[in-house]
């Protein structure tokens, strides 16, 4: 089954893996908050841009299942509703092209991943890095690394 991990967030990380080669990187969905010349996007444009650029990736990646990083604990209230819209964005996809959506707790997967269920981001880049060389070359970001380790753990589960 063809799986898209995904680390969900303004920026956020994915990894698909086909015929044993892996391919993940990075989207910035951020908001532009406006300036003089020019207004601010709409409240809701990060999810939309998201929610677009989602379906495409199914779409053109001929995705069968969606992982993801299932997160119960934020800094701010802000950081929740921005995962909740993230997330919100997700479930629709999942639910138009009648996906599986498999959930993952931060702890399992930096557990399975790094051998600590609490390591930090930089943890998670080395193994990352340790585990796939040829990203080493690559500039690489902490959301690109959780949705490796999140589509290895997937991955291992099934």
């Amino acid at each position: 089954m063809k799986t898209l991990a995904l680390d969900l967030g303004t920026s956020t990380g994915w990894a698909v893996q086909a015929n044993g080669i892996l391919s993940s990187g990075w989207m910035d969905f951020t908001r532009y908050t406006g300036c003089a010349s020019r207004p601010a996007d709409h409240i809701g444009s990060s999810f939309s841009k998201m929610y677009h650029w989602l379906k495409e990736k199914v779409r053109e990646d001929k995705i069968e299942a969606i992982a993801y990083e299932c997160v119960h604990r934020w800094n701010s209230g802000d950081a929740a509703k921005a995962y909740g819209g993230y997330r919100g964005a997700m479930m629709i996809v999942a639910a138009h092209n009648d996906l599986p959506v498999f959930d993952y707790s931060p702890t399992h997967i930096k557990k399975f991943w790094t051998g600590k269920g609490n390591s930090d981001k930089e943890a998670m880049l080395k193994v990352t890095i340790e585990r796939y060389p040829h990203l080493r070359h690559q500039t690489i970001r902490s959301d690109e690394a959780d949705a490796i380790a999140i589509l290895q753990l997937h991955l291992n589960q099934i």
